[in-house]
């Protein structure tokens, strides 16, 4: 099963890691990161999620705009 880690830095600086995140969770965590209630009060300046087993980003917003994946190649 692949597992995945988020990162969370909020604009104080501060980080938090959740670990093992799963694939099926990933639309879920997407979601309350971009949309919640921190989102909405602009506490979070990066969501990144890395794809624990090879350390590559499969997920990066910053102040609430999605970096990776280009959003034209998710639309397409």
């Amino acid at each position: 099963m692949t597992e995945y880690k988020t990162y969370i830095t909020f604009k104080t600086g501060h980080m938090q890691v959740t670990e093992n995140t799963t694939k099926e969770n990933l639309p879920s965590t997407i979601q309350r990161l971009l949309k919640g209630p921190g989102a909405r009060v602009g506490m979070i300046a990066e969501v990144k999620i890395v794809e624990t087993s090879s350390d590559c980003i499969v997920f990066l917003a910053k102040n609430n705009k999605v970096l990776y994946p280009p959003q034209d190649k998710i639309n397409d």
